[in-house]
């Protein structure tokens, strides 16, 4: 039986912008990387904190230290307070557009639901977590919002933080970058230790940006918008569970000497290929598909040390290049399903590695005719360190992300628990969701 519907209160609905003055108007235009995910949705992430106290005692002692700490932090990162646009006289060329006023939505409400379920594993029902989240505004006079936050609490139980942003603003890599940062100011305006956030850099002007493959993302994408926008909400079914599962340390070991051991090729077993090889045969078995259909997992790549010259780590926007391993389904549901799968994507990772721009000329291509293909798509990445973003309250007991489930995606990052495991987020049919448990746990013994 569902649990009761629970009340939500809305307790404070306000904007957060830059503190007056401290940033310019500016623009930053959109490249290759970031025009490829103009209709691809925003990407949400949903960290739950216990958190003992009421929510008097949230409002009064923690509430103003957690906003003014947001400004500042949205001082730094300036384009998630903007807005995309068409710069103007242009029909094709958007870009992140801020202006004195420009502000991000942020929301605070009191929920009576049952903190330790939500934020319990295996997992919950995906509609449960709908009240957790901020949807992004509409658009207004052309200008789309990029960023929304929602604070939830759960009085006397925990806090939940959601952070709504649009992949065409940036990718994972700098959206979490920009909360770890709002999280280490939260601390240390609350007098706790943090370590100094490092700075974005926005310089565009090494990114390669042939205007070709440019404008045939966006006649691309345009034409697709709606057909992007129907498939998306297809992917999330009615009961879906959103759930999670950890490989630990010594499984992923396991896996990698079974890798290695069965397949006849030399290839480099990392932990990501592992993981994702072992998810996608799980999902292939869990589902039964015919033995000749051909499927994708798609998974992104972070280019900006692999550029020449490279961009550093702190590079703000998209820097990722789409990553696509194709093969037969009775090839991966076989007894050495797991074996070729790793094989195919550690050797996808190790060609790409040396050229991160490999057929580029054909990206708005291949990305159209792959997306219509509903491929697994990975998001996230365990070098992200979601589990140490800390406002002062301690480590999360869970990461959400619940974009996966209208995305048709698997998330991953690092194991809450120490000792170098992977976690990883789906959301699937309850049936779906405990067929991939079985083959989750026979898998892996």
């Amino acid at each position: 039986m569902s649990p009761p519907a629970a009340k939500v209160t809305v307790l404070e609905s306000s904007e957060v912008a830059p503190p007056p003055g401290s940033v310019p108007e500016s623009s930053l235009p959109f490249t290759i990387f970031d025009i490829a995910w103009l209709y691809a949705g925003p990407v949400q992430r949903l960290f739950f904190y216990p958190f003992p106290h009421s929510s008097g005692h949230f409002l009064d002692s923690l509430l103003p230290t957690l906003k003014s700490a947001l400004s500042l932090t949205l001082r730094d990162f300036y384009p998630l307070s903007g807005k995309i646009r068409l710069h103007p006289g242009s029909h094709d060329k958007y870009e992140l557009h801020y202006v004195e006023g420009d502000s991000v939505s942020f929301t605070v409400v009191e929920h009576d639901g049952d903190f330790d379920n939500l934020s319990g594993r295996p997992g919950c029902e995906y509609a449960r977590l709908l009240h957790l989240i901020p949807q992004l505004a509409d658009p207004d006079n052309g200008r789309r919002p990029v960023t929304a936050v929602q604070v939830t609490l759960f009085p006397n139980r925990g806090v939940a933080v959601a952070v709504t942003v649009h992949h065409s603003a940036c990718d994972g890599s700098s959206s979490t970058r920009f909360i770890s940062s709002w999280a280490s100011r939260t601390a240390a305006g609350s007098g706790k230790a943090a370590p100094a956030p490092a700075l974005p850099f926005f310089d565009r002007t090494m990114i390669p940006n042939p205007s070709d493959v440019y404008s045939r993302f966006c006649s691309n994408f345009a034409v697709d918008a709606q057909t992007t926008e129907s498939i998306k909400m297809n992917l999330a079914p009615p009961g879906s569970i959103l759930g999670n599962f950890t490989i630990n340390a010594d499984q992923l070991r396991r896996l990698k000497e079974m890798a290695s051991s069965k397949s006849k090729y030399s290839f480099h077993c990392s932990t990501i290929a592992v993981t994702y090889a072992y998810a996608w045969v799980c999902l292939v078995r869990a589902r039964g598909y015919p033995e000749e259909k051909h499927l994708y997992l798609v998974f992104a790549g972070d280019c900006r040390r692999r550029l020449q010259p490279p961009l550093p780590t702190e590079y703000f926007g998209n820097c990722i290049a789409c990553y696509i391993v194709e093969a037969k389904a009775g090839d991966l549901a076989g007894e050495d399903g797991f074996t070729t799968a790793a094989r195919l994507v550690g050797e996808t990772i190790e060609r790409l590695k040396r050229d991160p721009l490999e057929g580029m000329d054909n990206w708005p291509e291949k990305y159209r005719e792959i997306r219509m293909q509903q491929p697994f798509i990975v998001a996230g990445s365990p070098t992200f360190k979601v589990y140490d973003v800390d406002f002062g309250w301690g480590r999360p007991v869970k990461v959400d992300v619940p974009s996966i489930a209208w995305r048709g995606a698997m998330s991953v990052s690092e194991s809450r628990d120490a000792g170098g495991g992977v976690e990883i987020g789906l959301a699937l049919p309850k049936q779906e969701m405990d067929e991939f448990g079985v083959q989750f746990s026979q898998l892996c013994v």
